[in-house]
């Protein structure tokens, strides 16, 4: 499972057949751990289910930040469109789910349901639950177009490289976390995305640092140049988000 806690795979996806829903093995659980309806012992929640029912507090507002993320941020509406565009269309009832979570992640990509979660007990901003939902697109996205296999590592490191390049590090973000000086700017852009997809990575798999590390590097520069659908690393407090909704409608993102 891909983890937000603190993306594209080129490679083909191997030909073993598919994990089902929850199954886990003694020496791997692939993240499930974080996500407790996820791991096993809980019925998977789905986008406004409690909402139709007694909905508590914490999931009625995931679920408003859910709508409003997709009716007004550029970036999960470029991803939507590009998603839709491979074939891969989001319905919010099926594919997007507000649950709780252990306190170290915000939300997740569970490629065995194809479902995006909201960690509704961590994630509280309106504006957090968009950046989270555009991150976990792009692993979505990642599953859709490269058929990415996400119990592949390098398959993960490329899919946690693509979206920290595309949602996280930009140099504001960086700056704050320490990866990022006024000198040398692209050296230490570089250096966040490779640090954040590192930290997802371990964070998610049953895997020591070196080993790790050695994996990020591998694919490292072709996941770090692949900017698809977005196209470009928008800035933080610029119109690059809305730049590259309006330049995805030449590529067919409507």
């Amino acid at each position: 499972m891909a983890s937000d806690s603190h993306g594209q795979a080129d490679e083909t996806a191997s030909s073993s057949e598919p994990r089902k829903p929850f199954q886990k093995t003694e020496e791997e659980d692939y993240g499930y751990y974080f996500y407790p309806q996820r791991s096993g012992s809980e019925e998977v929640n789905s986008f406004w289910k409690t909402l139709w029912g007694n909905p508590k507090a914490a999931t009625f507002q995931c679920e408003a930040n859910v709508i409003w993320c997709v009716n007004n941020n550029p970036m999960v509406k470029l991803m939507m469109r590009a998603l839709k565009s491979h074939g891969c269309e989001v319905n919010l009832r099926r594919h997007i789910s507000c649950e709780p979570c252990l306190e170290k992640v915000n939300g997740g990509f569970d490629p065995t349901t194809n479902q995006v979660v909201i960690c509704q007990n961590n994630v509280g901003k309106r504006s957090t639950c968009c950046n989270i939902l555009a991150h976990e697109f792009i692993h979505a996205f990642d599953s859709c177009r490269a058929k990415a296999n996400f119990e592949d590592l390098y398959h993960l490191a490329c899919t946690e490289i693509r979206a920290a390049n595309i949602m996280h590090c930009s140099f504001l973000a960086a700056f704050a976390s320490g990866d990022a000086s006024p000198f040398h700017v692209k050296q230490r852009h570089a250096q966040c995305v490779r640090n954040k997809a590192l930290q997802s990575v371990l964070m998610v798999r049953n895997v020591d640092k070196e080993k790790a590390m050695e994996i990020v590097d591998s694919v490292f520069e072709k996941c770090y140049n692949d900017m698809e659908p977005v196209g470009r690393r928008p800035r933080k407090g610029s119109r690059d988000p809305e730049r590259a909704l309006l330049e995805g409608l030449f590529y067919g993102y409507t």
